[in-house]
Parts: C-alpha cells; sequence; structure tokens
C-alpha cells in the first residue's frame, strides 16, 4: 500500500524514476558544458564529472558524443499552437514565444546550439537543418503571399538576431529593454514579411480613416460645422476659388458701380 502512494503520488502522477533522474542530469550538464566550451572541445568525460556520474553511465544512456549533442540541443516550435485566424496576432505569438523561450532559459537547447554553431561546422549543419525543419517549413505553411519561405526565413533570421542580442550578447539597449517595448516595435517589421495586409494592433498612431490629425468626415482647412466652400475670410455663399472682377474702367481708389 504504502509503495503504491510512492508510485501515484499525492496528485495521482507517477514521480521521475532514478534512471529519469540521471538521464536529466546528465542531459542538463552536457547542455552547460556545450554551451561553456563547444562541441569539438566538450568531452563525454568532462560531461560525467558535471553530472556527477561516471562516464559508462553517460555511454549508457546516450551512446556517443554526438548522439547526446543531438538530443541535448533538440527543440520544438509549436507553430500548430501559436497560429491563430488573425495572422497579427499569430504574428505577435511567434515573436512572443521566441524571446520569452529564451528569457526563461539562457541554456535552452535552441541557445546552445546556436552558440557551438560558432564553432563548429557539425553543429552548424544541425541548426541550419533544425532551423529549416522546425521554423522555416512550418512557420511558411501559414504565410498567404508571394515568395512564403523566403520570408518565413527573413523572419527567423530577424527573430534570431534579435534573441542573440539581447540574451546571448547582452546588448545594452536590447538587453535592458522592457521585453513588451521591444515586442511593440518589433512585431509591425514581422507583420510585414509574414501577414502582409493584416490590420496592425491597438497601439496604431491614429484613430481609423483618419489622416494627419484631422477629424473624421472634415475636410483640411475648414472648420467643422462649415458650409462646403467655406474658408477663413470668405463670406458664406460666394464662389469659391474666383475674385471680384474690378470694372476696367475704374479709377483706383473708387467702389464699383458708384460711377464716381
Amino acid at each position: 500500500m504504502t509503495e503504491d502512494r510512492t508510485k501515484t503520488g499525492a496528485a495521482g502522477a507517477e514521480p521521475e524514476r532514478k534512471g529519469e533522474r540521471t538521464r536529466r542530469r546528465i542531459m542538463e550538464a552536457a547542455r552547460r558544458k556545450f554551451a561553456e566550451v563547444g562541441y569539438e572541445r566538450a568531452t563525454i568525460r568532462a560531461i560525467a564529472a558535471e553530472a556527477h556520474v561516471d562516464k559508462a553511465s553517460v555511454i549508457q544512456y546516450f551512446g556517443t558524443k554526438q548522439e547526446l549533442f543531438r538530443e541535448a540541443v533538440s527543440w520544438h516550435v509549436p507553430i500548430e499552437e501559436l497560429t491563430t485566424p488573425d495572422p497579427a496576432r499569430t504574428v505577435d505569438n511567434y515573436l512572443r514565444a521566441m524571446l520569452s523561450s529564451w528569457a526563461a532559459d539562457p541554456d535552452s537547447p535552441m541557445a546552445v546550439l546556436l552558440r557551438t554553431s560558432m564553432t563548429s561546422e557539425e553543429a552548424a549543419e544541425l541548426l541550419r537543418r533544425h532551423v529549416t525543419k522546425e521554423t522555416v517549413e512550418r512557420v511558411a505553411a501559414n504565410v498567404d503571399a508571394p515568395d512564403a519561405r523566403l520570408r518565413a526565413a527573413l523572419s527567423g533570421a530577424m527573430m534570431f538576431g534579435i534573441a542573440t542580442q539581447r540574451y546571448l550578447l547582452r546588448m545594452p539597449d536590447l538587453a535592458e529593454a522592457d521585453l513588451d517595448d521591444v515586442l511593440r516595435l518589433a512585431a509591425p517589421l514581422f507583420r510585414t514579411l509574414i501577414a502582409p495586409g493584416s490590420e496592425p494592433g491597438p497601439e496604431s498612431g491614429s484613430e481609423p480613416g483618419s489622416e494627419s490629425g484631422a477629424e473624421p468626415g472634415s475636410e483640411s482647412g475648414t472648420e467643422p460645422g462649415a458650409e462646403p466652400g467655406t474658408g477663413p475670410g470668405r463670406e458664406p455663399g460666394s464662389d469659391p476659388g474666383t475674385e471680384p472682377r474690378s470694372d476696367p474702367g475704374r479709377k483706383p481708389g473708387t467702389e464699383s458701380g458708384t460711377g464716381s
């Protein structure tokens, strides 16, 4: 009876087994070591020491360093879950998910793969294949515009660029900026790529239908409620666009029609 409660736990979920804990510990240690020294310099022995296990345990769970690396840097973007009927909202979801995942874990599989790809051709090739499969192909499937794959690739490059400078290189202006401010300014750029023609978010600069700050329905240079064709200094009812014609025979300084 006691053993059954231990297996199911108070909430009914089976607790992590010893083998699963060891495997997870090795995986986390591998990510830290790969991120610290790169793929080429990381060794199974060093990873085992980082995980406080022996070398045989690493081999038992993962086989080779290459297999361990592939599993340690594998990541999945839930594109289908982030895609909505509203293209503008979809763009915001993509961008927020990308940047939030990096913020939550600087040693995430995505970040580790990007770091190691700078010094290892094997890691770079894995990054190319993984980004193409996980983001470009799946985002392009939801882009209703010409050059869908190129648009998806460009948006991915921009996302990686922002994430790299904000979380890896720690460029001051990006690293210290509030995430909501980054999203507010970056989202319209992404909409032009993968959701062209979609309506902007609520932070648009003017009311719908208004131009240059004029009130809806008003014409430039007229006051609200004025009759059409009237403006400053013009009498109601006068012919717009014409000036009073002078009598060719009238002397200067005399009023028209007085005869004097």
